[in-house]
């Protein structure tokens, strides 16, 4: 018996346990993606709901969406930002996952039983917002996989994000036909019910001791050390991010009312844009070797610079899809190499890096659905693309300014 209580023997036969999952999942790498994959569809089928739940749902103004969408995200940043660094400090993978998980399904049941906005405001939507950390803990534990594992990181990131590609390309639609087909309850539980199955696919597949194997990581009761590097990292991706989320909020309304397209020519232009943009991902890893990860971040915002550009200038429903190519072939190269590249600049505290990259993504789409609704009120949704064009070429000056990350640098050890 040791002197923390834990025998030796139930110490081997965890780390055997644990081992023998690590060793099943290194043969069966698709499990790890179908994990993410289950998430991504369940998180995606929930998001186009938000807003016509607030305004027909429920009849308030559309303004109160902007209430809800404000905490859910408030939320998932401190959370983001706890469960990173209780990664780091080597707590179990499984437990944050579940939390989140749980978190999701039960704000989903709710919505389904209980119509009411104060309840949807102060209770469901600090729910998801927990539950929305199960993305940053899913890459973290992908990413911690792969270097266990041996395998290419880069590449590895490349294969979870199109699992999030794919999950938004189908999560969406079905939600949304379900919802014109049976309503908002019954949308609502079914979504609950794919959680559900979300959860036992957890249980099965994330090891329970699964944790950080970085001797660098954070110790418990440790000052986080600041990193300056990492912050710069995450400020290219936040104006990426956020030129993608408002144009695409714009989309459907610009097309329609500005261009005179007809209502389905978004969602045919999505559909190439996915399409594209899951092909690229695939071969990031290649361009990472052959540029480096900045230079592959500033050839994606150089690229949706030009596309936002032409866009604005389009006209007819064939330009519209021609052009969804280049949306697809810049968004893609910004997912298949974002997180790696923010990821880079604290490699001994994935966790961490993971977190502020994953929150930079809802800041960055906050912000660009807020500004979209603003401007587009003010001016017009063709002005609005103007304004995604601006903030991509801001996120090119800084990359094109900023410097790759030192390979051997160590995370900057000055304490805040």
């Amino acid at each position: 018996m040791r002197e923390d209580g834990h025998t030796e023997n139930g110490v081997t036969n965890t780390a055997a346990r644990t081992g023998a999952v690590i060793g099943v999942l290194d043969r069966f790498p698709v499990l790890v993606l179908g994990l993410l994959l289950v998430g991504a569809f369940c998180a995606s089928s929930a998001a186009p709901l938000a807003g016509l739940y607030v305004v027909e749902g429920l009849g308030q103004p559309p303004w109160k969406i902007s209430m809800v969408a404000v905490v859910q995200v408030c939320v998932t940043l401190l959370v983001n930002r706890g469960f990173g660094r209780a990664i780091d400090r080597g707590f179990p993978v499984k437990i944050l996952l579940i939390t989140s998980i749980l978190c999701f399904a039960l704000g989903m049941f709710i919505l389904g039983a209980i119509r009411n906005y104060w309840v949807y405001l102060c209770l469901v939507s600090i729910l998801l917002g927990i539950g929305a950390g199960a993305l940053s803990v899913m890459y973290s534990f992908g990413r911690l996989f792969a270097e266990q594992t041996g395998r290419d990181v880069v590449k590895f990131n490349g294969f979870l994000r199109i699992q999030t590609s794919l999950g938004w390309m189908v999560g969406p639609a079905a939600s949304l036909s379900l919802y014109g087909a049976f309503g908002f309850a019954a949308t609502y539980f079914t979504i609950s019910g794919l959680a559900a199955v979300w959860f036992v696919v957890c249980l099965l597949i994330v090891p329970s001791a699964f944790k950080t194997h970085h001797p660098n990581s954070l110790k418990s009761g440790a000052k986080v050390p600041f990193n300056f590097g990492l912050l710069q990292a995450c400020v290219p991706v936040f104006f990426i991010a956020a030129a993608n989320v408002v144009f695409v909020s714009a989309m459907p309304l610009y097309f329609s009312a500005e261009l005179g397209l007809v209502a389905s020519s978004a969602g045919f232009a999505l559909s190439v844009k996915c399409l594209v943009e899951v092909v690229v991902i695939y071969f990031c890893a290649k361009l990472i070797r052959k540029v480096g990860e900045r230079k592959g971040m500033l050839i994606s915002a150089v690229l949706g610079a030009i596309f936002f550009g032409l866009i604005h200038e389009a006209g007819t429903l064939v330009d519209v899809l021609v052009l969804a190519v280049l949306d697809g072939a810049y968004y893609g190269i910004f997912a298949g190499i974002s997180m790696t590249f923010v990821q880079n600049f604290a490699k001994d505290q994935p966790g961490i890096a993971t977190g502020y990259y994953v929150s930079t993504l809802f800041v960055g789409g906050l912000l660009g659905n807020l500004l979209t609704g603003v401007v587009a009120s003010a001016y017009d949704f063709r002005t609005t693309v103007l304004m995604a064009c601006l903030f991509a070429v801001i996120g090119a000056v800084i990359l094109l300014i900023s410097r790759d990350v030192n390979p051997d640098a160590k995370t900057a050890a000055s304490s805040r």
